[in-house]
């Protein structure tokens, strides 16, 4: 955000001036800001691992179930899953194999995954 921030105001002082500048960097600022904390309220913490999906809780409590469209495995370290909502929205979700209790966890969420995606293709 400072980064994008600093360069508005960079691009903004040199036709404008100070003030303008100051106005521009902070309404980057606050709608960056803004975008990022709902993301992070909506990210979630919490998962359930189902037959071709998974069960996933946001911070607020919510949860909501996804089926897995595509999987993606770098050893035994991380996960990278595309999950589609009810709705057809797909999102990506990054699984480090630390966040889960144990490597069996990991390895169950990695055997499903591949066969949730294989059905999709």
């Amino acid at each position: 955000m400072a980064v994008a921030a600093g360069a508005v105001f960079q691009s903004v002082v040199a036709y404008t001036g100070f003030f303008d500048a100051c106005v521009a960097a902070l309404i980057v600022t606050v709608g960056l800001g803004g975008v990022a904390l709902r993301r992070e309220r909506r990210r979630p913490v919490a998962f359930e691992i189902g037959q071709d999906g998974l069960t996933t809780w946001d911070r607020e409590g919510r949860a909501q179930y996804r089926q897995i469209s595509g999987c993606a495995q770098w050893s035994d370290r991380l996960l990278a899953l595309i999950l589609v909502s009810a709705e057809g929205r797909s999102e990506p979700l990054l699984v480090p194999a630390d966040a889960l209790t144990g490597p069996n966890a990991f390895r169950e969420l990695a055997v499903r995954a591949r066969r949730c995606a294989q059905e999709h293709l």
